[in-house]
Order: C-alpha cells, then sequence, then structure tokens
C-alpha cells in the first residue's frame, strides 16, 4: 500500500505543480505596483484567508464527510450510492446560505480590511464561495474513488479559468483588486457549470434523507478543527495589516508562497491520497488494519519534506531577485521562507498521525487539538508579531504546527498504537537547521559561487541522513532493487 501512495501521490502532486505555477504567474502581476498597489497585496493576502474561512464553514465537514461515508462498511450499499448526490444537495444550500451571509456583511467587512466604500470586492468573494463550494464535491468523490488522473486534469482546468480570469479582469480591465475577486468567482461559476452534470451524470442522483444527520454530525466538528486549522495558516495575515500594514504583510505574503511550496507540491498532494487509503489501512476503524502505512509514511515524509524546506531556504533569494528585481526586500525574505515552510512540513506530519483519530471517528478530539493549536498560535502572534515582526508570525506558526502534530499523535495512540520514528524526525530538524546554518556565509559570495556553495550544501543533506541511521542498507536495498525491477520492466503488479 506504500507503493499505491507514493503513486497516487505523485499524480495529485501534477496538480500541485500545476496550481503553484499558476499562483507564481499570477505573483508576477500582483507584485507589479502598477498593476496592483503593494499594500493591496497585503490585503489580497488577507482576502484570501478571509476565503479560506468561508469556504471551510459553507463545506460543512463534508470533504471527509464523502470519503468516510463512501467507504463505510457499516452502510449498505444502496446507502454508500446515495452519498455523492446528497453531499452535493448539501453543498448547494450550504453555499447559497454562506454566499448571501457574505454579500449582505460585505460593507463593514471590506472596513474592516480597510477597505471602506469597496464593498464589491467583498462581494464577489462571497459569489465564489458559494459557487466553489459546491465545485469541490465532484473533486472529493474523485479522490474517495482513488481517480487521481481524473483529479489533475479537473484541476488543470480549474487553473487555467483562474489564471485566465483573473488575467482578464486585472490586467486588460485594469480593475485593481476588485478584478482578482471577480476572476475568482467567474472561474468558479464556470467550473461548477462544468463538474456539477459531470458528476450527476455518473453517480446515483439519489438523496438520503438518513444520510443528511449523520453526515453533518460527522462534518461539523471539522469545520472547528479546520476553522483553527485555516487560523494557524492563514490568521496572521490579520494580525500583520494589523500591527505592521499592508506593505510589510505583502513581504510576508510573498515568503509564505515560497514557503508553502512544502504544502502544495507535497503537504497537500500526499494528504489527498493518504486520507483515503490511511483509512483503509485502518480498517475504517473496525480493527481490521495495520499501522505500518503509517509509520513508514511518517519516515519518508519527514525526510522529503527536510530536503525541501532546506532547498527553499537556500535557493528562495535568487529567486526572488530574478522574479521582482525591483524590489530587494522580497529576496531578503530568505529565514522567513525556512520557518513557513519547516510549519508546513510539521502540518504534513500531522495529517499523517490525525488519520488514525479520522478512522475511530473521533472528530470532536480532532477540533480540540486543532483549536488548542490555533489558541497557541494567536497568542505567540500577538507576543512576537510587534517585537519580532514578520518573523514574530513565523515562528508563531512553526511552534504551533509543531505542537498540533505531536499532541495529536500522543493522543491517536489511545485508538491505536502506532510507534512513529521520532529519532528520525529530531534528526531531520538537526540536519536543516545545521545545513541552513552552514549556508549562511554564502550570502556574500557572487551569484554563481553562491548557487554552486548552495547546491553542494543541498546535496550533502541525503548523505547526512543515511549516515544518522535515518535510512538504513535495508532500505537502500530495497530502494536499489525497486529501480531494477521498474528498469527491466518487471515491476510487481501494482494493487488496485
Amino acid at each position: 500500500m506504500l507503493r499505491r501512495l507514493a503513486r497516487q501521490s505523485s499524480v495529485y502532486a501534477l496538480a500541485s505543480v500545476v496550481a503553484k505555477a499558476s499562483g507564481f504567474v499570477l505573483l508576477v502581476f500582483y507584485a507589479d505596483p502598477d498593476v496592483l498597489p503593494k499594500a493591496d497585496l497585503g490585503v489580497l493576502g488577507g482576502l484570501d484567508a478571509a476565503k479560506a474561512f468561508a469556504l471551510l464553514v459553507a463545506g460543512a465537514g463534508l470533504p471527509l464527510g464523502i470519503i468516510q461515508f463512501a467507504s463505510s462498511p457499516a452502510l449498505g450499499e444502496r446507502e454508500r450510492a446515495a452519498v455523492p448526490a446528497t453531499a452535493l444537495a448539501l453543498a448547494a444550500v450550504a453555499g447559497c446560505v454562506v454566499a448571501a451571509l457574505g454579500w449582505a456583511a460585505a460593507p463593514p467587512v471590506a472596513a474592516a480590511f480597510g477597505m471602506a466604500g469597496r464593498a464589491e470586492v467583498v462581494r464577489w468573494l462571497a459569489v465564489y464561495v458559494g459557487f466553489k463550494t459546491v465545485a469541490d464535491v465532484a473533486y472529493t468523490v474523485l479522490r474517495q474513488r482513488e481517480k487521481a488522473g481524473a483529479f489533475v486534469l479537473l484541476g488543470t482546468l480549474e487553473m487555467g479559468l483562474l489564471v485566465a480570469a483573473v488575467l482578464w479582469f486585472l490586467v486588460v480591465q485594469g480593475q485593481g483588486l476588485v478584478g482578482v475577486m471577480k476572476g475568482y468567482a467567474v472561474s468558479a461559476a464556470a467550473l461548477a457549470a462544468v463538474t456539477t452534470p459531470l458528476l450527476l451524470a455518473r453517480v446515483d442522483r439519489r438523496v438520503a434523507a438518513g444520510l443528511v444527520r449523520p453526515m453533518l454530525v460527522f462534518g461539523l466538528p471539522l469545520v472547528v478543527s479546520g476553522f483553527a486549522g485555516r487560523f494557524l495558516n492563514l490568521g496572521d495575515r490579520f494580525l500583520l495589516l494589523h500591527f505592521l500594514g499592508g506593505e510589510a504583510t505583502a513581504v510576508y505574503e510573498v515568503a509564505s508562497r515560497f514557503g508553502g511550496v512544502v504544502n502544495v507540491f507535497l503537504v497537500q498532494s500526499f494528504n489527498l491520497a493518504f486520507t483515503v487509503l490511511g483509512l483503509k489501512a485502518l480498517g475504517g476503524g473496525a480493527g481490521r488494519g495495520d499501522a505500518e502505512l503509517h509509520r513508514q509514511s511518517f519516515r519518508h515524509l519527514a525526510a522529503v519534506a527536510g530536503w525541501m524546506v532546506l532547498g527553499l531556504g537556500l535557493f528562495m533569494g535568487d529567486v526572488a531577485r530574478v522574479l521582482f528585481p525591483d524590489d530587494p526586500t522580497y529576496a531578503q525574505a530568505e529565514g522567513l521562507t525556512v520557518l513557513v515552510a519547516g510549519g508546513f512540513a510539521f502540518y504534513g506530519l500531522y495529517f499523517v498521525v490525525v488519520n488514525v483519530l479520522y478512522a475511530a471517528g473521533r472528530t470532536g478530539a480532532v477540533a480540540a487539538t486543532v483549536g488548542g493549536a490555533a489558541v497557541l498560535n494567536l497568542a505567540l502572534n500577538l507576543a512576537l508579531i510587534p517585537t519580532l515582526g514578520a518573523a514574530g508570525a513565523a515562528w508563531a506558526t512553526l511552534v504551533a504546527y509543531a505542537a498540533l502534530a505531536v499532541v495529536t499523535a500522543r493522543l491517536g495512540q489511545r485508538s491505536t498504537p502506532v510507534a512513529y520514528p521520532w529519532r528520525a524526525l529530531a534528526v531531520v530538524v538537526a540536519v536543516v537547521a545545521g545545513l541552513w546554518a552552514a549556508a549562511q556565509p554564502t550570502a556574500a559570495w557572487s551569484t554563481a559561487a553562491r548557487l554552486a556553495g548552495r547546491g553542494g550544501i543541498a546535496l550533502a543533506y541525503p548523505a547526512l541522513l543515511v549516515a544518522l541511521g535515518v535510512y538504513g542498507r535495508a532500505d537502500l536495498a530495497r530502494a536499489a532493487g525497486a529501480l531494477r525491477r521498474r528498469g527491466a520492466g518487471n515491476e510487481p503488479p501494482r494493487p488496485r
């Protein structure tokens, strides 16, 4: 199953590549003050955070509910078949309600973001939330059915629509922040118009009233935990805007988008596959599975994420100098990028350990742990941003995500004992920190010398993991054997 997880994660990563590439295309235009004022870029970071919170509320925990109920051995085949249409109906109602509330509350919300008199920005964002909530049901059904290729195609379509619509209204029409939100809304409406008929043509169109209450009981606590989780990821934007203003928040936003490479390319693509396969590996919480997949995933994810964190810290500054040659403040955000990326690495480990609680149906415990981490994050932000500036927000995110992963893992032991390789994680953290520190003197070197030196430091990472025992001879032998079989074309049949 580990190979199956790796295969599906790699396919999902293609969608992440498309999404991140699209984000960087847009970022180049966002960071152009002739297209979007720098302060508005900072406000856009806050609006993106608000968008994530609104989507979470409108989603009502349905994504994980679809995966859980459509695969549940406790339900009959007829009930499982009705899950997609039932979820679609719930999503349509919730999306409309949240969008209507956002539309009505647009004036005070705009004023809270320092955009008094610009309620149109918030109203277009509300329209986006309504349509996107409906479109997301199709994505989740594809995940539950392990249709990773179709998921990637749909994600590529969405990103193409989004980039085209935003650039049309932002650049061609010159509508600024209103144009960005209008592009979001138009692309989501087009996506929903495509995905909804396709979904209904391929599933049982029966809405099962008896599933509504169980799905909401399962999903609503996830709104609480997800709300807290979104705050861990995005809540610092509101505090940065309050304490430091739009321009400083814009620098943090750029660093966060670079650090988010770990989240988009690795963590999210991994989670898309692992949430489904991890629940199946544990037998849906029925005690019929084992936790070997979770142990191995923890170690491999920690190792890969650590290398990505290090790479981003080593090379983000030079990439930023190419993308934003007229504003050196973005290139100077390397340290912020390392901290943000490290937080996302721990977020990935959280997805491994929380899967045990999902399998046991302990969504209330999930809400409690994520809520506690969000409170910790808020307290750290309030204490550190006034003294350390944007670095305080980055440290708060890293510490809160690390605490969340550790506490959730310990809590999950009550449901399914898992011997997570904590020593391997400690080694990864120490190696990343040590190599990052070793690279700092190269900042004053010429570009060619700096890139060569930092490239060598990046290549030292895997060798150190082997030398320090994160991977042993048996691991290397298995990897070499897999490569030989693949090269010879006689790889064993893959499980379906």
